[in-house]
């Protein structure tokens, strides 16, 4: 058989490169000379994203010295009588790309001033003669190219040189142009581009002059010269090729296609035709690619493969036209994959894989008609053919042309005959695998998974046929679960069975022992009497006996198998999860939870689905611990039952008494039955708070020698169709319980009473300890809870503790502590209660305290522990001769998210945790939660009034003012209030009668309210607040400023108002509160350890409405603990006041600097002051602790004002009794303020005035002035004062306009009282 049908050429596959030669190289000699043509030949291995720019493409060739150039043919002057054996010779596209070049480089050492010039300059002539004479009738261009070590100098300076090359050309017969200069310097490669350039240039107008000479033969033919026209526009395309015009090769490959039409194909020539237009269709398809346009590119395969699929030729010699379809498939699918590795997208329905996939389908068809050509012509034919006769004796010098005389039947037949023979010889199936492989790959990459694994089907098949059976078995046995999975069927039993015979022939024993049991499965096709038989043969192998009689297996697979089962390891795993339909096996427990005395008892139901019994020789159910699957424990089924049906089973699980009958070795179990299994044994050989699962189940099928394990996992699946009646499915007739909780016994109860006094109001609790109420707790309360630990066993428990703890988010605003005398009220966020031991039949109590500073529902964590004195070493022993090993993978290979739910749920089930101390002690602990309610205890609000009863919304300094403190009583129980006070910052004067603390004697309940009024002033402005800083170092001062010196106003940003000397300007990033957060202790004894995250320590923030809350102090008293701006903060420490009195630093009677706010509102300003924290001391009746409110006073802006007014009257007056009405004007500015003071009565004269009724009044800096008035009241009861009015004196000072009186007149509404009540005469008086 011909080479054509099965492959094409090298040269036409290759991309045409023009050839350039080489002559007078020695590389291997000359360093120099085999620097330079590395520097050429580079370019064939060329990686342009790897050099500095891309170079022309171009094919060197190293010319030996005597190298022998092809004669040129002689030219025909007509082509009328030429007739041509054939379209396209075989050697003319090798001439033209390996060995006849276009350009003929020859390279000489010679310098311009060699002293031997004359010599080598006629040696030079006398080798481009010789090259001359070897090209006569070739249009090669020849160039002389001198290796020169220096560099040449610029054109017109070098003379000598100038004058030598027109000597040289002259000699050698050349031009100037095919004269070039390489100097082999350091910049060789710059040279060698520059060179490879005029090289292409040459090269490229031999190859347009052999263009034009192809083009004038081709204007010389006739209509009769079909095939020159082919030949003709054939080479016309190859050439433009070689000049990488390759829109212009298209266009000529595409004439020579559609001249192919013109030819009448028959029997002899047909080879001929399809083997010209393979490569014709070879170099238009990849053409189109490279030119961007691939769906031309596959229209044209396809067409192509259309005309020609039908042109078989002699129907003996069928295959080789199936040959050439393969070809064409397969090397178009080449061409695809080099088109998408250029960057041309392909899709599912259109890849390269296809074509592989179709050219292996027409290999398949090659080796169909290459048997039946074998059967008819090898049978017939008498004399053989020597089929080592070689393949070049079966063509001529045309492409697709047998050498055989056309028309001797004898000869033709003798030709067929040798082609059959080389056919014959031919390995199809290592070429049909080698497609499927390269199609596999690319159905691969584009996701066509279901035709991937039918060629992979396919594969296994041809690897089959060619004998190869283990890699038969490796593709059938990899494929098998994806057939499974799919739920094929017919295509999975057509496969299980074509992998039963191989692993038959390949003697794989575990293999086959899988596969004979999977194909016991109903499911699969086939009748009974084929699963016995294959039952029998699984027995047989069980026994080391090979499945088949001796005599149907030959003695090469008897001895592989008696070799193999020699070898085989026991027992063969096999998942039934995988292998469904032969054997289901389903566990339960029969309790979901067990005490440490009790009885494990496991049911195990099993039924054999196939319609052959099974010997099984034993069952085992695999458990493992929930929370450390890593123990696994081991039961075996000893007693079984037998059901006909799922009503008698579920029927039996309500019976009392059943009789179990002992399960025996092998015992056969017939299709359709259940059986259900009892695995028992003693709780107490596990441990306490321990989670049984049942990973795996296990059923050993076999011999002693040679065994399956039949091994399925726990979780049971319902069935996704559901059947209409409940006798169908297992779930509805027995109940399965995977899991099996073995429940600690915890020594301890407890009985929690809360709050003072009886009370029967029930706390919510989420244990089953029994907790009372008598009294609801309160906000800023001291709330107690008293528990009775009790110890019901007959145990001795040591080191019983309590451990109470705070929720996180409650961990700021709710406290614990187990001391409230005076002194020693320590509050934590966790508490230790050591109650110590606990006899048998014992009880003791354990007192604490709660206390809260927010509305909330506290739920408390209580964590009861105890140790005990245990015997462990028994436990484990008997653990270990209870179970025994496990042979299957633990749970966390098998099943990981089962284990994984399972013990995200043990937390749930029981709150008892156990802990292992030594060998003879454990811990065990239990978390209970208790919840109490806290309610607020009073609602407090405070507003500011000017003296005269008007809302106050801004102080000037130096003014007196009002504070209305309102306090409504809401604790739904009894409280006694001991008293109220107000303590104010140290910038505020509080009058003498505030300082008066109010007492209270009644019992209040909710809605009840009280009222206290206190008196204020401020003699500075917010700007001038005189901090703690300030007053320290004014004491160190011994100088005063003089009061008529303009004071300094000190900027905001060294220091926030009334901040204690610890407050760092880290304390005002935060925002201000609503309700402070803060606890209750000495200042010496109370550290406690919160997050400095969740609040800040603030400065007083001010509102009309005061702030509830509690004051603290960040840090120690030397504010260690507060980290400087921009470092890490520390641990934090909060000193927190028990008392108002110890969280201020008294400079004065109930005054002083608050040293800090522990805040958690962060809206408020801080521009506002703090005016004060008013305080209320409360306790409930019959209880000597004493608790404390306190509240914060946001204060006001306070502004600088242009004038103080203070008024002076007597407390009582009388009628007809002379008063003095005194009002002080005091100038608070550094400008002597002149004013016009006028006094005018009511029309009702009720009073006699005497004094200036208009004054002009001057008051110089910082100095008062007084106006005193005496008046004679002369009506009883409530009477108009005479009203006093002050404006500016515009003549003495002419800055001041009405403007500004507008306000002068607000000053003095706010300061002088409008009415006063004037009483009878007194007896006396009277008399």
């Amino acid at each position: 058989m011909t080479i054509d049908g099965t492959a094409l050429p090298s040269e036409l596959l290759v991309i045409p490169q023009p050839l350039i030669g080489f002559c007078g190289l020695d590389i291997a000699r000359q360093s120099v000379h085999k620097s330079i043509w590395d520097a050429f030949s580079g370019t064939l291995q060329r990686k342009p994203a790897e050099r500095e720019r891309d170079r022309a493409a171009v094919q060197y060739k190293l010319l030996p010295p005597n190298y022998e150039f092809p004669v040129a043919k002689p030219k025909r002057v007509s082509y009328e009588w030429y007739h041509p054996k054939g379209i396209l010779k075989r050697n003319w596209m090798l001439k033209h790309l390996h060995v006849l070049p276009s350009v003929v480089v020859l390279f000489q050492d010679i310098e311009w001033n060699d002293s031997q010039w004359t010599e080598k300059q006629v040696q030079c002539a006398a080798i481009v003669q010789a090259l001359k004479n070897a090209l006569q009738e070739r249009n090669t261009r020849l160039c002389l190219v001198l290796l020169q070590k220096a560099a040449p100098l610029p054109p017109g300076e070098d003379m000598l040189a100038a004058e030598r090359a027109a000597s040289l050309t002259t000699a050698c017969g050349i031009t100037s142009k095919m004269l070039f200069i390489l100097p082999h310097t350091e910049h060789l490669m710059g040279y060698t581009l520059r060179l490879e350039s005029a090289f292409l240039d040459m090269a490229q107008s031999y190859y347009a002059l052999m263009s034009k000479r192809i083009r004038t033969h081709r204007d010389q033919l006739s209509a009769a010269h079909t095939i020159l026209k082919i030949r003709h526009q054939f080479k016309l395309g190859f050439v433009a090729e070689m000049r990488q015009d390759f829109s212009t090769a298209q266009k000529h490959y595409f004439q020579a296609y559609a001249n192919l039409d013109e030819i009448r194909i028959n029997d002899a020539n047909c080879m001929e035709i399809k083997t010209v237009a393979g490569f014709l269709n070879y170099k238009m398809c990849r053409l189109m690619f490279k030119l961007k346009t691939p769906r031309d590119s596959i229209n044209q395969f396809i067409n192509h493969v259309e005309k020609y699929k039908s042109r078989v030729g002699f129907k003996d010699l069928a295959f080789e036209h199936h040959a050439w379809l393969s070809t064409q498939h397969s090397i178009f699918a080449e061409l695809f994959c080099e088109a998408i590795k250029n960057g041309l997208p392909a899709l599912q329905i259109q890849h390269p894989g296809i074509y592989y996939q179709k050219a292996a389908e027409y290999v398949i068809k090659r080796r169909e008609a290459a048997q039946q050509a074998s059967a008819t012509l090898l049978n017939e034919s008498l004399n053989s053919t020597d089929a080592t006769q070689s393949q070049s004796n079966l063509y001529t010098e045309f492409f697709g042309i047998r050498a055989v005389k056309t028309g001797d039947p004898v000869a033709e037949q003798q030709m067929n005959v040798q082609l059959c023979e080389l056919e014959r010889n031919f390995n199809h199936s290592a070429a049909i695998i080698a497609l499927l492989s390269q199609a596999m790959a690319q159905f691969k990459i584009y996701k066509c998974l279901r035709f991937r694994k039918k060629l992979a089907i396919d594969m296994a098949e041809e690897y089959l046929l060619s004998g190869d059976h283990a890699k038969a078995l490796t593709l059938y046995s990899l494929m098998l679960p994806d057939y499974r999975e799919e739920k094929w069927s017919t295509i999975f039993s057509d496969v299980l069975l074509k992998t039963l015979r191989c692993a038959l022939l390949s003697a794989s024993v575990a293999d086959y022992v899988a596969c004979s049991i999977e194909a016991l499965s109903l499911r699969h096709h086939g009748d009974q009497k084929e699963r016995v038989l294959l039952l029998e043969n699984l027995w047989q192998v069980f026994q080391s006996v090979p499945p088949m009689p001796q005599t149907q297996l030959t003695p090469e697979l008897q001895a592989l198998w008696s070799s193999a089962l020699a070898g085989v390891k026991s027992p063969i795993q096999i998942d039934l999860d995988k292998v469904s339909d032969v054997l289901e096996l389903c566990a339960t427990f029969q309790q979901v939870q067990l005490n440490n005395h009790d009885v494990l008892q496991l049911h195990l139901i099993v039924r054999v689905l196939t319609d052959v019994p099974l010997r099984i020789r034993n069952f085992h159910v695999l458990l493992a611990d929930a929370s450390n699957p890593q123990n696994s424990y081991k039961l075996e089924a000893l007693k079984y039952m037998c059901f006909a049906n799922l009503l008698q089973l579920r029927q039996s699980q309500q019976a009392d008494k059943l009789e179990l009958k002992t399960y025996e070795k092998n015992m056969r179990l017939e299709p359709g039955c259940y059986y259900q299994l009892l695995c028992s044994t003693e709780a107490h050989q596990f441990n306490e708070n321990t989670q049984l699962r049942i990973v795996r189940l296990e059923a050993y099928m076999g011999t002693d020698q040679i065994g399956a394990l039949l091994t399925c996992s726990a979780n049971y699946t319902r069935q996704p169709f559901r059947h209409h009646t409940r006798s169908r499915d297992l779930d509805d007739n027995v109940t399965i319980n995977p899991i099996c909780y073995i429940a600690p016994t915890f020594h301890l109860s407890t009985q929690t009473n809360l709050g003072h006094g009886v009370n029967d109001a029930p706390v919510s609790t989420t244990t089953s300890t029994s907790t009372t109420t008598t009294t609801t707790m309160l906000v800023n309360e001291y709330y107690p809870v008293v528990s009775t630990i009790s110890n019901p066993y007959n145990v001795y428990l040591q080191n019983v503790g309590v451990h109470i703890s705070v929720p996180v988010e409650l961990r700021n605003s709710v406290f614990l502590t187990t001391d409230v005398s005076t002194g020693r009220q320590k509050l934590h966020s966790q508490i230790q209660i050591d109650v110590g031991e606990l006899s048998a039949q014992g009880s003791n109590t354990a007192t604490f305290y709660i206390f809260s500073l927010v509305e909330t529902e506290i739920k408390l964590q209580q964590r009861l522990s105890y140790t005990l004195d245990v015997d462990r070493g028994a436990v484990a022993g008997g653990i270990a001769t209870a179970v025994s090993q496990s042979t299957t993978p633990n749970s966390s290979e098998t099943s990981p998210e089962h284990v994984k739910v399972v013990g995200s749920s043990l937390a749930t089930i029981s709150p008892v945790q156990i802990e292992y101390l030594d060998e003879t002690r454990l811990r065990k602990s239990r978390e209970d939660t208790l919840s109490v309610k806290c309610v607020a205890d009073f609602k407090f609000s405070a507003r500011f009034y000017t003296l005269n009863r008007r809302p106050l919304s801004q102080v000037y300094r130096g003014e007196n003012f009002l504070l209305r403190a309102n306090t409504e009583v809401l604790a739904e129980d009894e409280v006694e209030i001991l008293d109220s006070f107000f303590i104010c910052d140290h910038n505020l004067v509080q009058s003498n009668y505030s300082f008066k603390r109010k007492k209270y004697t009644n019992k209040y309940r909710a809605g009840d309210q009280l009222e206290s009024v206190i008196v204020l002033r401020t003699n500075a402005t917010l700007q001038d607040w005189t901090t703690a800083r300030d007053l320290e170092r004014a004491k160190s001062e011994e100088n005063a400023a003089n009061k008529f010196v303009s004071r300094q106003q000190k900027a905001t940003a060294t220091g926030n108002i009334g901040d204690a000397p610890p407050l760092t300007a880290t304390a005002a990033t935060g925002g201000y509160m609503s309700k402070s957060l803060m606890a209750k202790i000495p200042t010496t004894m109370t550290i406690i350890n919160n997050n400095n995250n969740n609040a800040a320590l603030q400065p007083m923030s001010g509102s009309m409405q005061s702030d509830d809350g509690k004051l603290s102090l960040s840090g120690v008293e030397d504010s260690a603990a507060l980290a400087a701006p921009g470092q890490d903060a520390p641990k934090s420490m909060r000193i927190i006041f028990n008392k108002a009195l110890e969280a201020v630093q008294a400079t004065g009677h109930h005054r002083g600097f608050i040293k800090g706010v522990y805040t958690l509102d962060a809206t408020q300003s801080s521009t506002i002051p703090k005016f004060g924290v008013f305080c209320i001391r409360w306790r409930r009746p019959g209880v000597k602790e004493e608790n404390e409110s306190k509240f914060i006073i946001s204060g006001l802006d306070i502004a600088e004002p242009p004038l103080n007014i203070y008024c002076t009257i007597e407390e009582k007056m009388f009628v007809k009794m002379p008063m003095a009405f005194k009002v002080v004007l005091k100038n608070p500015t550094t400008h002597v303020l002149h004013l016009i003071a006028t006094l005018s009565i009511s029309k009702s004269d009720n009073f006699i005035c005497s004094g200036h009724k208009q004054l002009d009044v001057s008051i110089m800096a910082y100095d008062e002035k007084e106006l005193v008035y005496n008046l004679y009241p002369l009506q009883v009861g409530w009477q108009e004062l005479p009203v006093l009015t002050l404006e500016y004196n515009t003549k003495a000072d002419p800055q001041k306009n009405d403007s500004q009186n507008v306000l002068l007149d607000e000053l003095v509404q706010r300061a002088l009282p409008k009415r006063v009540f004037v009483l009878p005469p007194l007896k006396q008086l009277t008399k």
